[in-house]
């Protein structure tokens, strides 16, 4: 009977995919079929998920690449279809019709907060955690709540992948509980030594409750800190020196060079989480750097090229996570050039309708108040909104502009503002704005 309701699963998602259709239908015709689906599926030896508020679809393609190139065989949920209808689509795709992954090796990026159902389906023995922020506050609520949800999905035999610059993470292992492998970045030239964001996750130690202090930030609350009671940043196993943005390019553990195919902080992040990952299942490491440097920029995330003498860098945000947007505001205030500066979406979320706002104002938009900013184009449904808050921000109105469509805002954009063209935009206007741009 296993076999006929997996054969029925396959048949329907060959089906739908001749069409381009329907990549979650197979798992949730599953869910449907048989309440027992969790004893349906042999995994094989290398189980990777990653989950977290951002980051986690580029790591596990950084991940599953390395792996491939390095000669075995991977399933991977590549399209992002995280939660678990998708994942167990992935499973079904994958095996054979006892239920036995055909792969070597399962790279999983799973939604927050279904990490209790995948674990438990799945069996990670590396568990990559690359942050949690506030994210789609409708859907998710609080980041403690988003922690506690990840925290009930992990056990003693998974084996922890953190950012030892995240004081957040640590939260994870306070006990000393899991096997933790950590890895950083250290004191370069892109480090400040004061705060330059007030939104953000955490303030206070997690132990004592008093503020934290810090010797260097790198990006909101990550960088070296410590509190007076001996919390502090644990010791880095794999860490990132001589980081050059411009160059592209950081070493790890003083020995090993990588590229780093877009050059913004967060990346070298996904780099480095991905990079410990493969040294764990045991790749060699000079081969890892290779691999990882060998790929390339990913243009639907990130993108950068001349429009005329212009320099243009589009930036895909995800809505409704201040995270994302802020790497995007820190990434165009490091550029000390005069730029303009274009914002747009055409929804909020596909997920649901609650068009939520408050979370723009979590975004430190005032760091791009300054001589540099010549004006900044505003676009799409919630044009008005965005304008607002940068009013908040205290932008004058001679450089706010407003826009119904980037076809609107277009002489604007390319004729009647200044400098280099900085887009910080949801993924439904990347493609659109590229092509418009003139982009090949």
């Amino acid at each position: 009977m296993k076999k006929i309701k997996l054969l029925i699963c396959k048949i329907s998602g060959f089906i739908l995919k001749i069409f381009g259709r329907g990549s979650n239908f197979p798992g949730e015709l599953l869910l449907k079929l048989d309440k027992n689906y969790d004893k349906y599926f042999k995994m094989p030896k290398i189980v990777i998920a990653v989950t977290g508020s951002a980051g986690k679809g580029s790591t596990t393609t950084i991940i599953a690449d390395t792996l491939r190139k390095s000669g075995l065989t991977v399933s991977h949920n590549k399209f992002g279809s995280n939660m678990l209808p998708g994942i167990l689509s992935l499973l079904i795709s994958s095996s054979d019709l006892s239920g036995n992954i055909k792969t070597d090796a399962l790279v999983l990026e799973v939604d927050e907060r279904y990490t209790k159902k995948v674990f438990t389906l799945t069996k990670p023995e590396y568990v990559v955690i690359t942050n949690i922020c506030r994210d789609q506050p409708p859907r998710h609520g609080h980041v403690d709540l988003v922690f506690e949800k990840i925290k009930e999905a992990l056990n003693d035999n998974m084996h922890l992948i953190l950012n030892a610059d995240d004081p957040y993470l640590q939260k994870f292992n306070l006990d000393n509980k899991y096997k933790v492998t950590y890895y950083g970045i250290s004191n370069n030239k892109y480090t400040y030594k004061n705060n330059k964001f007030n939104n953000i996750n955490m303030y206070y130690c997690p132990k004592c409750m008093k503020k934290l202090k810090y010797n260097y930030y790198h990006f909101e609350a990550t960088g070296d800190y410590y509190c007076d009671c001996g919390f502090k940043r644990p010791n880095i196993d794999y860490y990132a020196t001589n980081i050059n943005l411009d160059k592209s390019i950081m070493t790890i553990n003083n020995k090993y060079d990588i590229n780093i195919s877009f050059n913004v902080l967060y990346y070298a992040y996904n780099i480095l989480a991905s990079y410990s990952v493969c040294k764990l299942v045991g790749l060699d490491e000079s081969d890892i750097s290779k691999y990882i440097s060998s790929m390339e920029n990913n243009k639907k995330l990130n993108d950068s090229y001349k429009y005329k003498n212009r320099c243009v860098y589009v930036m895909n945000n995800k809505n409704e996570n201040s995270t994302t947007f802020n790497e995007s505001v820190l990434f165009t205030e490091n550029h000390k050039t005069e730029r303009t500066i274009v914002i747009g979406w055409k929804e909020i979320s596909r997920r649901y309708e609650f068009n939520d706002m408050s979370w723009l104002y979590d975004i430190e938009f005032e760091l791009l108040n300054t001589k540099y900013t010549d004006k900044v184009i505003c676009v799409g449904r919630d044009k008005y909104s965005i304008a607002t808050r940068m009013k908040y921000a205290g932008f004058s109105d001679d450089k706010i502009r407003v826009y119904d469509t980037l076809e609107d805002a277009e002489k604007m954009i390319k004729n009647k503002s200044k400098g280099d063209i900085f887009a910080i935009l949801n993924f439904d206007y990347v493609k659109p704005f590229n092509e418009m741009m003139g982009r090949d």
